[in-house]
Protein backbone atom coordinates (compact mmCIF):
# COMPACT_ATOMS: atom_id res chain seq x y z
CA UNK A 1 0.00 0.00 0.00
CA UNK A 2 2.91 2.21 0.87
CA UNK A 3 3.79 2.28 -3.25
CA UNK A 4 0.15 2.53 -4.14
CA UNK A 5 -1.13 6.37 -4.87
CA UNK A 6 -4.50 6.38 -3.05
CA UNK A 7 -6.52 8.11 -5.46
CA UNK A 8 -5.57 5.34 -8.33
CA UNK A 9 -8.46 3.34 -6.88
CA UNK A 10 -10.54 5.27 -8.42
CA UNK A 11 -9.95 3.77 -11.80
CA UNK A 12 -11.64 1.34 -10.97
CA UNK A 13 -14.59 3.25 -10.86
CA UNK A 14 -13.07 5.15 -14.54
CA UNK A 15 -13.10 1.66 -15.70
CA UNK A 16 -16.49 1.29 -15.43
CA UNK A 17 -17.52 4.19 -17.36
CA UNK A 18 -14.99 4.39 -19.88
CA UNK A 19 -14.09 1.03 -20.46
CA UNK A 20 -11.03 1.73 -21.78
CA UNK A 21 -7.32 0.90 -21.51
CA UNK A 22 -6.90 4.93 -21.15
CA UNK A 23 -8.49 5.63 -17.81
CA UNK A 24 -5.00 5.99 -16.03
CA UNK A 25 -5.57 9.50 -16.86
CA UNK A 26 -7.93 9.65 -13.66
CA UNK A 27 -4.80 10.16 -11.44
CA UNK A 28 -4.76 13.67 -12.42
CA UNK A 29 -1.20 14.99 -13.77
CA UNK A 30 1.37 13.25 -11.86
CA UNK A 31 4.77 14.60 -13.21
CA UNK A 32 6.67 12.12 -14.58
CA UNK A 33 10.89 11.98 -14.13
CA UNK A 34 10.71 12.06 -17.77
CA UNK A 35 10.40 15.80 -17.59
CA UNK A 36 13.98 16.49 -17.71
CA UNK A 37 13.61 15.22 -21.71
CA UNK A 38 12.19 19.01 -21.77
CA UNK A 39 14.75 20.85 -20.34
CA UNK A 40 18.19 20.95 -21.42
CA UNK A 41 21.16 22.44 -19.50
CA UNK A 42 20.93 25.20 -21.56
CA UNK A 43 18.52 27.94 -21.79
CA UNK A 44 16.32 28.17 -24.64
CA UNK A 45 16.25 31.64 -26.56
CA UNK A 46 13.55 33.47 -27.81
CA UNK A 47 12.21 33.44 -31.81
CA UNK A 48 11.74 36.03 -33.98
CA UNK A 49 7.54 36.49 -33.89
CA UNK A 50 5.63 33.91 -35.38
CA UNK A 51 3.55 35.16 -38.56
CA UNK A 52 0.65 36.97 -38.25
CA UNK A 53 -2.55 35.59 -38.88
CA UNK A 54 -5.38 36.90 -41.02
CA UNK A 55 -8.61 35.36 -38.91
CA UNK A 56 -8.81 38.24 -36.39
CA UNK A 57 -11.62 37.33 -33.62
CA UNK A 58 -14.67 39.15 -34.81
CA UNK A 59 -16.01 41.77 -32.89
CA UNK A 60 -19.50 40.40 -32.41
CA UNK A 61 -20.15 40.27 -28.67
CA UNK A 62 -21.38 43.10 -26.56
CA UNK A 63 -18.49 45.11 -24.94
CA UNK A 64 -18.53 46.58 -21.79
CA UNK A 65 -15.19 48.66 -20.76
CA UNK A 66 -13.61 46.04 -19.17
CA UNK A 67 -13.49 43.88 -22.18
CA UNK A 68 -12.65 47.05 -24.67
CA UNK A 69 -9.49 47.52 -21.98
CA UNK A 70 -8.37 43.69 -22.11
CA UNK A 71 -8.93 43.60 -25.95
CA UNK A 72 -6.73 46.63 -26.29
CA UNK A 73 -4.28 45.22 -23.93
CA UNK A 74 -3.91 41.75 -26.37
CA UNK A 75 -3.70 43.99 -28.94
CA UNK A 76 -0.43 45.23 -27.52
CA UNK A 77 0.74 41.46 -27.25
CA UNK A 78 -0.21 40.48 -30.26
CA UNK A 79 -2.83 38.34 -28.99
CA UNK A 80 -5.96 38.93 -30.73
CA UNK A 81 -5.30 36.95 -33.62
CA UNK A 82 -6.92 33.22 -33.32
CA UNK A 83 -4.45 30.95 -33.97
CA UNK A 84 -0.97 33.19 -33.77
CA UNK A 85 0.16 30.60 -31.56
CA UNK A 86 -1.08 27.42 -31.34
CA UNK A 87 -4.18 25.64 -33.12
CA UNK A 88 -7.85 26.48 -31.57
CA UNK A 89 -9.63 24.73 -28.87
CA UNK A 90 -11.29 24.67 -25.56
CA UNK A 91 -8.06 24.32 -23.67
CA UNK A 92 -6.55 27.69 -25.45
CA UNK A 93 -9.77 29.20 -26.54
CA UNK A 94 -7.94 31.77 -29.19
CA UNK A 95 -4.28 29.72 -29.58
CA UNK A 96 -2.87 32.76 -27.96
CA UNK A 97 0.89 32.93 -26.38
CA UNK A 98 0.15 34.86 -23.58
CA UNK A 99 -3.94 36.04 -22.97
CA UNK A 100 -4.94 39.47 -20.38
CA UNK A 101 -6.84 38.09 -18.24
CA UNK A 102 -8.19 40.95 -15.54
CA UNK A 103 -6.43 44.06 -14.79
CA UNK A 104 -4.03 45.19 -13.49
CA UNK A 105 -1.39 43.13 -15.05
CA UNK A 106 -3.10 39.78 -14.91
CA UNK A 107 -2.46 37.55 -17.80
CA UNK A 108 -2.66 33.83 -18.82
CA UNK A 109 -0.74 30.92 -21.12
CA UNK A 110 -3.39 28.41 -21.90
CA UNK A 111 -2.34 25.23 -22.90
CA UNK A 112 -3.59 21.69 -24.17
CA UNK A 113 -2.11 19.02 -21.45
CA UNK A 114 -2.20 15.85 -23.08
CA UNK A 115 -2.35 12.50 -20.63
CA UNK A 116 -2.68 9.27 -22.18
CA UNK A 117 -4.22 11.24 -25.64
CA UNK A 118 -6.36 13.09 -23.22
CA UNK A 119 -6.25 16.66 -23.51
CA UNK A 120 -7.14 17.59 -19.64
CA UNK A 121 -6.02 21.50 -20.23
CA UNK A 122 -3.70 23.61 -18.44
CA UNK A 123 -3.35 27.30 -17.25
CA UNK A 124 -0.32 29.10 -16.28
CA UNK A 125 -0.89 32.48 -14.60
CA UNK A 126 1.42 35.86 -14.57
CA UNK A 127 1.10 38.98 -12.46
CA UNK A 128 2.68 41.46 -13.54
CA UNK A 129 3.66 43.90 -10.53
CA UNK A 130 4.11 47.75 -9.99
CA UNK A 131 7.65 47.44 -10.79
CA UNK A 132 7.94 45.39 -13.92
CA UNK A 133 8.08 41.92 -11.92
CA UNK A 134 6.62 38.97 -12.86
CA UNK A 135 4.83 36.51 -10.68
CA UNK A 136 4.56 33.30 -12.64
CA UNK A 137 2.16 31.07 -10.89
CA UNK A 138 1.61 27.40 -12.32
CA UNK A 139 4.35 27.33 -15.62
CA UNK A 140 3.51 25.46 -18.12
CA UNK A 141 5.74 24.19 -20.85
CA UNK A 142 9.12 26.82 -21.88
CA UNK A 143 9.10 27.85 -25.71
CA UNK A 144 10.90 30.20 -27.56
CA UNK A 145 7.19 32.23 -27.90
CA UNK A 146 6.67 32.29 -24.85
CA UNK A 147 9.89 33.46 -23.95
CA UNK A 148 9.77 36.53 -25.82
CA UNK A 149 6.73 37.84 -24.52
CA UNK A 150 7.56 37.21 -20.89
CA UNK A 151 10.60 39.36 -22.23
CA UNK A 152 8.51 42.05 -23.59
CA UNK A 153 6.35 41.88 -20.77
CA UNK A 154 8.58 42.38 -17.44
CA UNK A 155 10.80 40.34 -15.33
CA UNK A 156 10.31 37.21 -14.06
CA UNK A 157 11.64 37.25 -10.46
CA UNK A 158 8.77 34.76 -8.82
CA UNK A 159 8.02 31.14 -10.33
CA UNK A 160 5.30 29.16 -8.09
CA UNK A 161 4.28 25.67 -8.40
CA UNK A 162 1.33 25.89 -6.11
CA UNK A 163 0.76 22.32 -4.93
CA UNK A 164 2.47 18.47 -5.73
CA UNK A 165 0.71 18.06 -8.84
CA UNK A 166 2.31 21.61 -10.88
CA UNK A 167 5.58 21.13 -10.79
CA UNK A 168 6.12 19.40 -13.72
CA UNK A 169 8.10 22.76 -15.49
CA UNK A 170 9.53 23.97 -11.92
CA UNK A 171 13.27 22.46 -13.11
CA UNK A 172 12.86 24.12 -16.85
CA UNK A 173 11.71 27.09 -15.26
CA UNK A 174 14.77 27.47 -12.89
CA UNK A 175 17.62 26.53 -15.82
CA UNK A 176 15.72 29.34 -18.38
CA UNK A 177 15.84 32.18 -15.25
CA UNK A 178 18.96 31.52 -12.68
CA UNK A 179 18.35 34.94 -11.55
CA UNK A 180 14.74 34.51 -10.31
CA UNK A 181 13.08 32.65 -7.64
CA UNK A 182 12.00 29.36 -7.74
CA UNK A 183 9.01 28.48 -4.85
CA UNK A 184 6.83 25.82 -3.99
CA UNK A 185 4.12 24.84 -1.68
CA UNK A 186 5.03 23.25 1.47
CA UNK A 187 6.89 19.77 1.37
CA UNK A 188 7.79 20.12 -2.19
CA UNK A 189 11.20 20.94 -1.63
CA UNK A 190 11.56 17.43 0.10
CA UNK A 191 9.78 15.55 -3.25
CA UNK A 192 11.43 17.25 -6.10
CA UNK A 193 15.41 17.71 -5.02
CA UNK A 194 16.52 18.23 -8.41
CA UNK A 195 14.74 21.80 -8.84
CA UNK A 196 16.75 24.46 -7.74
CA UNK A 197 14.49 26.03 -5.14
CA UNK A 198 14.26 29.10 -3.30
CA UNK A 199 12.05 28.36 -0.50
CA UNK A 200 8.75 27.50 0.15
CA UNK A 201 4.97 29.25 0.86
CA UNK A 202 5.22 28.16 4.45
CA UNK A 203 2.77 25.47 6.25
CA UNK A 204 -0.24 26.95 7.24
CA UNK A 205 0.08 29.99 5.38
CA UNK A 206 -2.46 32.48 6.18
CA UNK A 207 -3.41 36.00 4.05
CA UNK A 208 -2.89 39.45 6.66
CA UNK A 209 -6.45 39.37 7.95
CA UNK A 210 -7.14 36.27 7.99
CA UNK A 211 -9.48 34.88 11.51
CA UNK A 212 -6.87 37.07 13.32
CA UNK A 213 -4.12 36.45 11.62
CA UNK A 214 -4.42 32.83 11.87
CA UNK A 215 -2.27 30.24 10.71
CA UNK A 216 1.87 30.66 9.73
CA UNK A 217 3.07 33.73 8.35
CA UNK A 218 6.68 33.45 9.04
CA UNK A 219 7.61 34.07 5.04
CA UNK A 220 10.84 33.96 3.68
CA UNK A 221 12.78 37.24 3.27
CA UNK A 222 12.58 36.64 -0.39
CA UNK A 223 9.11 36.06 -1.06
CA UNK A 224 6.83 38.85 -2.86
CA UNK A 225 4.75 41.49 -0.52
CA UNK A 226 1.66 39.18 0.98
CA UNK A 227 -0.50 41.97 1.06
CA UNK A 228 -0.11 42.05 -2.98
CA UNK A 229 0.05 38.05 -4.05
CA UNK A 230 -1.77 36.14 -0.67
CA UNK A 231 -1.36 32.82 -0.27
CA UNK A 232 -3.70 30.92 1.37
CA UNK A 233 -2.57 26.73 2.27
CA UNK A 234 -4.94 24.29 2.02
CA UNK A 235 -3.67 22.40 5.07
CA UNK A 236 -7.15 20.30 5.11
CA UNK A 237 -6.60 17.52 2.82
CA UNK A 238 -5.08 14.25 2.75
CA UNK A 239 -4.70 11.00 0.54
CA UNK A 240 -7.33 8.67 3.01
CA UNK A 241 -4.87 5.73 1.85
CA UNK A 242 -1.91 6.80 2.79
CA UNK A 243 -2.48 9.81 4.85
CA UNK A 244 -0.79 12.42 3.83
CA UNK A 245 -1.34 15.05 1.61
CA UNK A 246 -2.09 14.74 -2.49
CA UNK A 247 -2.55 18.01 -3.46
CA UNK A 248 -0.92 20.50 -0.62
CA UNK A 249 -2.24 23.20 -2.26
CA UNK A 250 -1.35 26.67 -1.86
CA UNK A 251 -4.27 29.12 -3.18
CA UNK A 252 -4.10 32.95 -3.96
CA UNK A 253 -5.18 36.04 -4.15
CA UNK A 254 -3.95 39.00 -6.16
CA UNK A 255 -5.56 41.91 -4.45
CA UNK A 256 -5.36 44.89 -6.70
CA UNK A 257 -7.45 43.18 -9.42
CA UNK A 258 -9.22 41.14 -6.91
CA UNK A 259 -8.48 37.81 -8.81
CA UNK A 260 -8.49 34.54 -6.88
CA UNK A 261 -6.42 31.50 -8.35
CA UNK A 262 -6.41 28.01 -7.93
CA UNK A 263 -5.01 24.72 -9.20
CA UNK A 264 -6.59 21.72 -8.40
CA UNK A 265 -9.00 22.96 -5.07
CA UNK A 266 -12.04 23.94 -8.26
CA UNK A 267 -11.86 23.17 -11.92
CA UNK A 268 -14.25 24.83 -14.43
CA UNK A 269 -14.43 22.57 -17.40
CA UNK A 270 -16.27 23.11 -19.97
CA UNK A 271 -19.52 21.74 -21.54
CA UNK A 272 -19.36 19.13 -24.70
CA UNK A 273 -20.92 22.08 -26.63
CA UNK A 274 -17.69 24.25 -25.80
CA UNK A 275 -19.90 27.19 -24.93
CA UNK A 276 -17.56 29.49 -22.72
CA UNK A 277 -18.95 28.96 -19.36
CA UNK A 278 -22.16 27.23 -20.20
CA UNK A 279 -21.37 24.75 -18.09
CA UNK A 280 -22.36 27.30 -15.33
CA UNK A 281 -24.91 28.28 -15.83
CA UNK A 282 -26.24 24.79 -16.32
CA UNK A 283 -25.42 24.39 -12.59
CA UNK A 284 -27.16 27.28 -11.92
CA UNK A 285 -30.25 27.72 -13.70
CA UNK A 286 -31.70 30.29 -10.92
CA UNK A 287 -29.00 32.93 -11.24
CA UNK A 288 -30.59 36.39 -12.56
CA UNK A 289 -29.29 38.21 -15.61
CA UNK A 290 -27.87 40.83 -14.28
CA UNK A 291 -25.52 38.20 -11.96
CA UNK A 292 -24.97 36.14 -15.74
CA UNK A 293 -23.93 39.54 -17.63
CA UNK A 294 -21.33 39.80 -15.05
CA UNK A 295 -19.45 36.63 -16.50
CA UNK A 296 -17.99 37.77 -20.49
CA UNK A 297 -19.75 34.30 -21.37
CA UNK A 298 -18.09 33.48 -25.26
CA UNK A 299 -16.23 36.80 -26.20
CA UNK A 300 -13.47 38.29 -28.13
CA UNK A 301 -10.54 36.81 -26.19
CA UNK A 302 -12.52 33.68 -24.72
CA UNK A 303 -14.83 32.06 -28.17
CA UNK A 304 -16.54 29.32 -28.18
CA UNK A 305 -14.93 26.36 -30.09
CA UNK A 306 -17.55 23.93 -31.05
CA UNK A 307 -17.64 20.24 -29.46
CA UNK A 308 -15.34 19.08 -27.32
CA UNK A 309 -13.73 15.80 -27.93
CA UNK A 310 -14.83 12.99 -26.00
CA UNK A 311 -12.18 12.12 -24.04
CA UNK A 312 -11.76 15.82 -22.55
CA UNK A 313 -15.74 15.43 -21.92
CA UNK A 314 -15.29 11.73 -20.53
CA UNK A 315 -12.68 13.52 -18.02
CA UNK A 316 -14.91 16.23 -16.70
CA UNK A 317 -17.48 13.55 -15.97
CA UNK A 318 -14.66 11.98 -13.53
CA UNK A 319 -13.87 15.23 -11.82
CA UNK A 320 -17.40 16.36 -11.36
CA UNK A 321 -19.05 12.60 -11.04
CA UNK A 322 -16.44 11.05 -9.03
CA UNK A 323 -13.33 12.90 -7.75
CA UNK A 324 -15.54 16.05 -6.88
CA UNK A 325 -17.60 13.93 -3.92
CA UNK A 326 -14.57 11.46 -2.98
CA UNK A 327 -12.43 14.32 -2.33
CA UNK A 328 -15.13 16.16 -0.30
CA UNK A 329 -16.44 13.33 1.35
CA UNK A 330 -12.97 11.55 1.68
CA UNK A 331 -9.65 13.81 1.12
CA UNK A 332 -10.94 16.84 3.94
CA UNK A 333 -10.11 15.53 7.21
CA UNK A 334 -12.66 14.77 9.46
CA UNK A 335 -11.13 17.17 12.51
CA UNK A 336 -10.66 19.42 10.03
CA UNK A 337 -13.81 20.21 8.01
CA UNK A 338 -14.32 22.84 10.22
CA UNK A 339 -11.28 24.42 8.79
CA UNK A 340 -12.22 23.61 5.16
CA UNK A 341 -15.47 25.41 5.79
CA UNK A 342 -14.15 28.45 6.85
CA UNK A 343 -11.43 28.78 4.38
CA UNK A 344 -14.25 28.14 1.89
CA UNK A 345 -15.90 31.24 3.44
CA UNK A 346 -13.05 33.41 3.60
CA UNK A 347 -12.49 33.28 -0.15
CA UNK A 348 -16.17 33.09 -1.15
CA UNK A 349 -18.32 35.52 1.09
CA UNK A 350 -16.34 38.84 1.11
CA UNK A 351 -16.57 41.06 3.66
CA UNK A 352 -13.77 40.71 6.12
CA UNK A 353 -12.64 37.80 3.62
CA UNK A 354 -11.24 38.18 0.01
CA UNK A 355 -13.49 40.11 -2.15
CA UNK A 356 -13.27 38.14 -5.54
CA UNK A 357 -13.88 39.26 -8.85
CA UNK A 358 -12.38 36.92 -11.23
CA UNK A 359 -11.53 33.25 -10.61
CA UNK A 360 -8.73 31.78 -12.54
CA UNK A 361 -8.51 28.10 -12.32
CA UNK A 362 -5.71 26.07 -13.72
CA UNK A 363 -8.47 23.67 -15.52
CA UNK A 364 -11.23 25.12 -17.70
CA UNK A 365 -12.79 28.75 -17.95
CA UNK A 366 -12.22 31.83 -16.29
CA UNK A 367 -14.86 32.84 -13.78
CA UNK A 368 -15.67 36.66 -13.94
CA UNK A 369 -18.08 38.80 -12.21
CA UNK A 370 -18.70 39.12 -8.14
CA UNK A 371 -21.43 37.92 -8.39
CA UNK A 372 -20.64 34.87 -10.63
CA UNK A 373 -17.58 34.52 -8.38
CA UNK A 374 -19.87 34.16 -4.95
CA UNK A 375 -22.81 31.58 -6.77
CA UNK A 376 -20.37 29.36 -8.35
CA UNK A 377 -17.84 28.97 -4.95
CA UNK A 378 -20.63 28.59 -2.83
CA UNK A 379 -22.23 25.75 -4.96
CA UNK A 380 -18.64 24.59 -5.62
CA UNK A 381 -17.79 24.22 -1.34
CA UNK A 382 -21.58 23.32 -0.38
CA UNK A 383 -21.88 26.10 1.59
CA UNK A 384 -23.93 29.55 2.19
CA UNK A 385 -22.44 33.19 2.80
CA UNK A 386 -24.79 34.63 5.56
CA UNK A 387 -26.66 37.63 4.83
CA UNK A 388 -24.42 41.00 4.85
CA UNK A 389 -25.03 43.47 7.97
CA UNK A 390 -26.13 46.66 6.82
CA UNK A 391 -25.85 50.34 8.72
CA UNK A 392 -28.29 50.83 11.38
CA UNK A 393 -30.19 53.77 8.92
CA UNK A 394 -31.33 50.89 6.70
CA UNK A 395 -32.89 49.35 9.33
CA UNK A 396 -34.54 52.22 11.42
CA UNK A 397 -38.52 51.92 11.46
CA UNK A 398 -39.31 55.09 9.92
CA UNK A 399 -36.89 53.49 6.89
CA UNK A 400 -38.96 50.01 7.47
CA UNK A 401 -42.06 52.01 7.70
CA UNK A 402 -41.60 53.69 4.25
CA UNK A 403 -39.72 50.54 2.32
CA UNK A 404 -43.46 48.67 3.58
CA UNK A 405 -45.49 51.39 1.52
CA UNK A 406 -42.36 50.71 -1.29
CA UNK A 407 -43.36 46.82 -1.09
CA UNK A 408 -46.80 47.28 -0.84
CA UNK A 409 -47.22 49.88 -3.55
CA UNK A 410 -44.89 47.63 -5.91
CA UNK A 411 -47.04 44.81 -5.17
CA UNK A 412 -50.10 46.64 -6.17
CA UNK A 413 -48.67 48.47 -9.60
CA UNK A 414 -46.48 45.59 -11.09
CA UNK A 415 -48.42 42.70 -9.59
CA UNK A 416 -45.30 41.00 -8.00
CA UNK A 417 -43.19 41.05 -4.35
CA UNK A 418 -40.33 43.66 -4.13
CA UNK A 419 -38.40 41.58 -2.56
CA UNK A 420 -38.54 38.34 -5.19
CA UNK A 421 -37.95 40.60 -7.79
CA UNK A 422 -34.86 42.53 -6.09
CA UNK A 423 -33.75 39.11 -4.89
CA UNK A 424 -34.07 37.51 -8.34
CA UNK A 425 -32.18 40.45 -10.63
CA UNK A 426 -29.43 40.23 -8.03
CA UNK A 427 -28.99 36.41 -7.55
CA UNK A 428 -30.03 36.40 -4.26
CA UNK A 429 -32.08 33.30 -2.69
CA UNK A 430 -35.32 34.35 -0.65
CA UNK A 431 -36.77 31.71 1.88
CA UNK A 432 -40.34 31.44 2.33
CA UNK A 433 -42.11 33.99 4.56
CA UNK A 434 -38.95 36.54 3.69
CA UNK A 435 -41.48 38.69 1.96
CA UNK A 436 -43.35 39.33 5.45
CA UNK A 437 -39.98 40.43 7.26
CA UNK A 438 -39.24 43.82 7.69
CA UNK A 439 -35.64 42.99 8.26
CA UNK A 440 -35.13 40.70 6.02
CA UNK A 441 -36.32 43.47 3.09
CA UNK A 442 -34.60 45.86 4.64
CA UNK A 443 -31.26 44.20 4.34
CA UNK A 444 -31.43 42.22 1.31
CA UNK A 445 -32.70 45.98 -0.05
CA UNK A 446 -29.46 48.25 1.57
CA UNK A 447 -27.17 45.17 0.14
CA UNK A 448 -28.38 44.72 -3.00
CA UNK A 449 -26.18 45.40 -6.01
CA UNK A 450 -29.15 46.76 -7.82
CA UNK A 451 -29.22 50.77 -6.93
CA UNK A 452 -32.98 51.50 -5.24
CA UNK A 453 -33.92 54.69 -4.22
CA UNK A 454 -37.28 56.65 -3.71
CA UNK A 455 -38.31 60.44 -2.97
CA UNK A 456 -41.60 61.63 -1.25
CA UNK A 457 -43.48 64.42 -1.36
CA UNK A 458 -44.58 65.27 2.13
CA UNK A 459 -41.74 67.17 3.41
CA UNK A 460 -41.34 70.26 0.48
CA UNK A 461 -42.73 71.35 -2.71
CA UNK A 462 -39.81 69.33 -4.78
CA UNK A 463 -39.74 65.83 -4.14
CA UNK A 464 -36.97 64.84 -1.20
CA UNK A 465 -34.77 61.83 -1.50
CA UNK A 466 -36.16 60.01 1.32
CA UNK A 467 -34.09 56.36 0.83
CA UNK A 468 -31.12 54.98 -1.04
CA UNK A 469 -29.53 52.01 -0.64
CA UNK A 470 -25.48 51.80 -0.75
CA UNK A 471 -25.63 51.01 -4.44
CA UNK A 472 -27.51 54.08 -5.50
CA UNK A 473 -25.12 55.95 -2.92
CA UNK A 474 -22.15 54.74 -3.89
CA UNK A 475 -23.11 55.45 -7.85
CA UNK A 476 -24.62 58.76 -7.11
CA UNK A 477 -21.47 59.40 -4.57
CA UNK A 478 -23.53 60.59 -1.33
CA UNK A 479 -23.50 60.14 2.11
CA UNK A 480 -26.74 58.81 4.00
CA UNK A 481 -27.34 62.18 6.07
CA UNK A 482 -26.70 64.42 3.17
CA UNK A 483 -28.72 61.84 0.71
CA UNK A 484 -32.07 61.87 2.50
CA UNK A 485 -32.31 65.66 2.74
CA UNK A 486 -31.32 66.16 -1.02
CA UNK A 487 -33.83 67.25 -3.59
CA UNK A 488 -34.01 64.71 -6.09
CA UNK A 489 -34.21 67.21 -8.75
CA UNK A 490 -30.36 67.25 -8.14
CA UNK A 491 -29.72 64.23 -10.15
CA UNK A 492 -29.92 66.22 -13.25
CA UNK A 493 -28.03 68.97 -14.60
CA UNK A 494 -29.10 70.33 -17.40
CA UNK A 495 -32.55 72.16 -18.72
CA UNK A 496 -33.62 69.53 -20.96
CA UNK A 497 -32.39 67.23 -18.43
CA UNK A 498 -34.88 68.03 -16.01
CA UNK A 499 -37.38 68.81 -18.16
CA UNK A 500 -37.14 64.86 -19.24
CA UNK A 501 -37.04 64.06 -15.92
CA UNK A 502 -39.86 65.92 -14.82
CA UNK A 503 -42.14 64.29 -17.99
CA UNK A 504 -40.97 60.69 -16.99
CA UNK A 505 -42.18 61.34 -13.34
CA UNK A 506 -45.36 62.75 -14.42
CA UNK A 507 -46.41 60.10 -16.68
CA UNK A 508 -45.47 57.72 -13.82
CA UNK A 509 -47.88 59.12 -11.60
CA UNK A 510 -50.73 60.00 -14.37
CA UNK A 511 -49.72 55.79 -15.24
CA UNK A 512 -50.40 54.66 -12.43
CA UNK A 513 -53.29 51.92 -12.84
CA UNK A 514 -52.64 51.70 -16.69
CA UNK A 515 -51.22 47.79 -17.63
CA UNK A 516 -49.28 49.35 -20.14
CA UNK A 517 -46.65 50.43 -17.82
CA UNK A 518 -45.15 47.51 -16.13
CA UNK A 519 -44.39 46.69 -19.70
CA UNK A 520 -43.27 50.43 -20.97
CA UNK A 521 -40.42 50.47 -18.03
CA UNK A 522 -38.36 48.54 -20.47
CA UNK A 523 -38.22 51.94 -22.54
CA UNK A 524 -36.74 53.94 -19.43
CA UNK A 525 -33.05 52.85 -20.59
CA UNK A 526 -29.91 55.33 -21.14
CA UNK A 527 -31.21 57.88 -18.71
CA UNK A 528 -28.69 60.45 -17.90
CA UNK A 529 -28.01 61.66 -14.36
CA UNK A 530 -25.31 63.21 -12.95
CA UNK A 531 -23.23 62.78 -9.71
CA UNK A 532 -22.48 64.35 -6.46
CA UNK A 533 -18.78 65.04 -8.18
CA UNK A 534 -20.55 66.64 -11.26
CA UNK A 535 -19.53 63.05 -13.46
CA UNK A 536 -22.25 62.14 -15.45
CA UNK A 537 -23.72 58.19 -15.16
CA UNK A 538 -26.20 56.73 -17.34
CA UNK A 539 -28.82 53.98 -15.92
CA UNK A 540 -30.00 51.35 -18.04
CA UNK A 541 -32.92 49.38 -17.14
CA UNK A 542 -34.81 52.27 -15.07
CA UNK A 543 -37.87 50.99 -13.00
CA UNK A 544 -40.06 53.60 -11.55
CA UNK A 545 -43.11 52.67 -9.56
CA UNK A 546 -45.73 55.27 -7.34
CA UNK A 547 -45.77 54.98 -3.41
CA UNK A 548 -49.12 55.68 -1.52
CA UNK A 549 -50.29 55.59 1.69
CA UNK A 550 -51.22 52.26 1.84
CA UNK A 551 -52.92 49.20 3.91
CA UNK A 552 -52.83 45.68 3.36
CA UNK A 553 -56.35 46.03 1.56
CA UNK A 554 -54.73 46.70 -2.23
CA UNK A 555 -58.52 46.68 -2.93
CA UNK A 556 -59.52 49.54 -1.00
CA UNK A 557 -56.80 51.82 -2.05
CA UNK A 558 -57.36 50.44 -6.20
CA UNK A 559 -60.69 52.04 -5.52
CA UNK A 560 -59.55 55.21 -4.23
CA UNK A 561 -57.13 55.64 -6.75
CA UNK A 562 -59.55 54.55 -9.67
CA UNK A 563 -61.35 57.43 -8.27
CA UNK A 564 -58.99 60.25 -7.77
CA UNK A 565 -59.46 60.34 -3.93
CA UNK A 566 -55.79 59.28 -3.26
CA UNK A 567 -52.65 60.61 -4.98
CA UNK A 568 -49.12 59.02 -4.84
CA UNK A 569 -47.11 60.50 -1.80
CA UNK A 570 -43.60 59.56 -2.98
CA UNK A 571 -42.29 57.41 -6.10
CA UNK A 572 -39.39 54.73 -6.06
CA UNK A 573 -37.10 53.06 -8.30
CA UNK A 574 -34.60 50.36 -9.06
CA UNK A 575 -31.86 50.13 -11.48
CA UNK A 576 -30.19 47.22 -13.83
CA UNK A 577 -26.99 49.00 -14.83
CA UNK A 578 -25.06 52.36 -14.10
CA UNK A 579 -22.39 52.99 -16.68
CA UNK A 580 -20.17 55.53 -15.55
CA UNK A 581 -19.33 57.70 -18.73
CA UNK A 582 -16.62 60.18 -17.03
Amino acid sequence: MNELRGLQLLLLLLTIFCSCDEVAAFTLLRRSKSYQTFASNSRLSSSPPPSTYDDIVPAVYPLSRKKVALIEEAKKLNSTSKGSYSAVGWSNRLGSVLTPAAFPGVYTADRPFYWNKIDVGCRMTVIKQPNGDLIVHSPVGLDPPLIRSLEELGTVKHVVSPNYEHVKFAYQWAKQYPEAKIWGCPGLMERETDVRWTGEVPHGARPPGYGGNQGNNDKHEDMWDWEEFQPLHIDTEVNPFTNKPFFNEVIFYHTASKTLLMTDLFWNYPKSDGTTNGQIWDALPSVSDKTRNEDFGAWELAPSVGTIPFGSTAWKFGMDKLFYPFYMNFMVMSDKRQSFTDIARFITCGGDGWEVESIIPAHGDIVRGKGVCKEVMEKHFNIQCPSPSVDAHFTSPSVLAWLKKMALSYKLERGEDLLEVISREAGVSVNKGDEDNLIRLATLMASSPLPIASHDFLRADNAIYIYGNQAFLDGFGYEWNEFVELPSSKCVETDAEVEERQKLLDSIKDAAMCKAQSNGVQGYDNLIRVRKDGKKIMLKGVHLWNVWEIGENLDDVRTQIESGAMKPIGQAVWIRDVEYLD
